[in-house]
């Protein structure tokens, strides 16, 4: 679920259904980075631990 972040609903459930994540870092909703990974990449990272 996206937060915190003043966007249309639209985008938001779309980007949901397409499994796509958005990390927000920063004070008052400034967008400081956006990353967005696959599914299998970041279960082989955290398998790698």
């Amino acid at each position: 679920m996206v937060a915190g972040i003043k966007v249309q609903e639209e985008i938001i459930r779309d980007l949901e259904r397409l499994y796509i994540e958005l990390y927000v870092s920063g004070q008052q909703g400034y967008w400081a980075s956006m990353r967005i990974e696959p599914d299998l990449i970041s279960w082989i990272k955290e398998a790698q631990k």
